[in-house]
């Protein structure tokens, strides 16, 4: 399953309380919309911790990385390719 995907299904069995939300699109916003509050924010933080073995620090804690489904592929997809340097 793509990252994409996955965040997607998260986003959608987790956090999502409306059932519009089944046709969530990548580039709907999530914190303007009011579907993302802080504390949805801190469960998805921890979900993608977890499900992609990163490390989300302060630097990345800013709305923009956390707008849309698109962003949040992003932030992961960075922080992926960064960890996967390191461990060179």
């Amino acid at each position: 399953m793509s990252v994409r995907r996955i965040i997607r299904s998260f986003i959608r069995e987790e956090l999502a309380q409306e059932e519009e939300l089944q046709n969530l699109s990548d580039t709907d916003p999530l914190i303007e919309s009011g579907l993302l509050d802080s504390l949805a924010i801190a469960k998805l933080i921890r979900f993608l911790q977890v499900e992609f073995q990163i490390e989300i620090g302060d630097p990345e804690l800013i709305p923009e990385n956390f707008a849309t489904v698109e962003a949040i592929c992003g932030l992961v997809e960075r922080l992926s390719g960064r960890a996967r340097v390191l461990a060179r």
